[in-house]
């Protein structure tokens, strides 16, 4: 599994030519140690423009007022500029690299000066300076007036050199110089500003980018660890089919499945059976092909590999949809099911061997009981022999059963059948056992009823229903026999007041060995056969059986067996 890799720290917002110093309006959050390479370059850029100009104008000295203040502005700059080469700027507080601009604009009002209204470039290598306080993390006012006090101080101060030469035009045409300055300094200061705005809201954006990244990287570690750490394979595809993700134990399966010699086989290479193990899958009934397509499945049963290594895989899967309901992929589980299916035949063989164990010793103890009640005896001896051979042959009945269920071939012979007399005789055999608990019984069917089934088994399928609403039913209780022949069919109902069941049981009566948690702490007999085998007889009929429960309060089954046409 890909792991993406983190992203670069976010680069450090630009601060333009005010070496990143602390804002002198206090928006900073914290002072930031001068760029001793950007005031370099800034200071070394104003010495060689002033330079430039100075050196044309000495070419010029006539028009020069004072040459040496005109030569010193330039030896500023440039004593300024050893001096930023000296300074050890980590260690100067950002908010004095200020200062630096603001002594260029004095020198170059200095050389300005002495140059006279004639020679205006000096004037305009002010602009370097100015751009510089602009750029700075100064607010624009107050870039605003460290430009114009200078700027205006570096116009006037020419005049105040040769105040025997001042006219009308001297004294407005040298304003535009200082107004052009300042326009410089609004202009570059909003820019600046702007700049910073979006180098902040860039550098935020990044920063949450970053985080969320890492977190996203976090999801992803920790979604992989879990995918590897459940004990079911996990395969996630796209739309066309190619894997997303797959966890350990799925490339373990994978790999059980492939043919020996191929390392990384597809689909239709595997070797994948159907429930015989034998038979080979066709590949449009794989089931990734059929989760590929769309389909949701559950719980289907394949064998993959092949000999001892042969594994049972429960195959599930539940298809993805984008925010259009579009299909986008798939989602597909593979649960390792072959200890469950081992231990399941394990069981059934298990049963029938037990079965037929118990099949020849009740065939024997039968044959004597008959042989035995054929004889001259006591009647209270011959009453409780024939209890004897009842539950003897009620025993065979169970171990036939268990025998047909585990080998599928469970049958019933439907023929013209009086079912009132049926439930009369059941309910007189129960009657007993349900006055020595205290229960009402009572048979609402009518005495003649008429209907095609199998006597033995619907007779064994009502018994089983009666004896578990005794059993379940509580002293003081009633339990209800009641038959009816409609369009339908036959419907037979066995209700008590009993205990009920609880609804998460409800789905489970039926299954095999079943027994729900009160009734296996209870000391009511059982090993959750009865209905399985109730459910049997009426599954061969052709009927239904269904039931509802209260807790508490009781339960009711009915069956349902379809009837021929006339």
């Amino acid at each position: 599994m890909s792991s993406k890799t983190a992203a670069p720290d976010p680069a450090p917002p630009f601060h333009g030519w005010s070496a990143e110093g602390l804002d002198l309006s206090g928006h900073a959050d914290r002072p930031r140690t001068p760029h001793r390479r950007s005031i370099l370059l800034s200071q070394t850029s104003t010495v060689i423009t002033l330079g430039l100009a100075v050196l044309l104008g000495l070419l010029d000295r006539p028009a020069l007022h004072s040459p040496t203040l005109f030569v010193t502005g330039l030896l500023i700059t440039v004593v300024v500029l050893a001096v930023c080469c000296i300074l050890p700027w980590s260690r100067v507080p950002g908010r004095y690299v200020i200062l630096v601009p603001l002594v260029n604009l004095l020198a170059v009002g200095m050389s300005r000066a002495s140059a006279g209204e004639g020679y205006v470039a000096v004037g305009l290598v002010a602009a370097l300076p100015v751009v510089w306080i602009a750029a700075s993390n100064v607010r624009m006012r107050t870039a605003v007036l460290l430009t114009a006090v200078p700027s205006f101080a570096m116009v006037w101060l020419s005049l105040v050199l040769d105040p025997y030469r001042i006219s009308f035009d001297q004294v407005v045409q040298p304003v535009m110089l200082p107004l052009m300055l300042i326009a410089l300094a609004l202009t570059i200061s909003a820019l600046t500003r702007d700049n910073r705005a979006r180098q902040e809201e860039l550098r935020v954006s990044r920063a949450e980018l970053r985080e969320s990244m890492v977190a996203g990287q976090q999801r992803e570690r920790l979604l992989s660890t879990v995918f590897d750490a459940v004990p079911v394979g996990l395969l996630a595809v796209d739309a066309e089919g190619d894997d997303l993700i797959m966890n350990a134990p799925q490339r373990s399966a994978h790999a059980a499945a492939a043919p020996p010699g191929i390392g990384d086989p597809d689909e239709t290479q595997l070797l994948i059976f159907g429930e015989d193990r034998v038979t080979p899958l066709p590949v449009e009934e794989r089931p990734v092909r059929r989760a590929v397509s769309g389909e949701d499945l559950e719980a289907l049963q394949v064998w993959v590999g092949t000999g001892r290594s042969q594994h049972a895989i429960a195959v599930s899967s539940r298809a993805m949809h984008d925010d259009a309901g579009a299909y986008a992929g798939t989602v597909v589980s593979f649960n390792d099911v072959t200890e469950l299916i081992l231990a399941l035949q394990a069981k059934d063989d298990f049963l029938s061997n037990v079965s037929h164990e118990f099949r020849t010793p009740l065939t024997s103890i039968l044959g004597y009981l008959d042989l035995t009640i054929e004889t001259d005896l006591p009647e209270q001896v011959l009453r409780n022999l024939q209890v004897v051979r009842r539950n003897v042959l009620r025993l065979e009945r169970l171990v036939e059963d268990l025998l047909a269920i585990n080998a599928g071939t469970f049958e019933v012979h439907p023929v013209v059948t009086d079912v009132g007399r049926l439930l009369q005789e059941a309910a007189a055999s129960a009657l007993p056992c349900a006055e020595r608990a205290g229960l009402h019984l009572r048979n609402r069917a009518p005495s003649c009823l008429t209907a095609v089934a199998d006597p033995v088994r619907l007779a064994q399928a009502v018994d089983n229903l009666v004896s578990n609403a005794t059993k379940y039913n509580r002293t003081g209780g009633s339990i209800t026999l009641d038959a009816c022949l409609d369009a339908e069919g036959l419907t037979v109902r066995v209700e008590d007041t009993g205990v009920g069941i609880e609804e998460e049981d409800l789905l489970h009566v039926f299954d095999r060995f079943f027994r729900s948690p009160s009734a296996r702490t209870s000391t009511v007999p059982g090993v959750g056969l009865g209905l399985l085998i109730t459910k049997s007889i009426v599954s061969e009929h052709g009927g239904s059986i269904t039931v509802t429960s209260t807790p508490g309060e009781g339960s009711r089954f009915t069956l349902q067996l379809p009837q021929p046409a006339d």
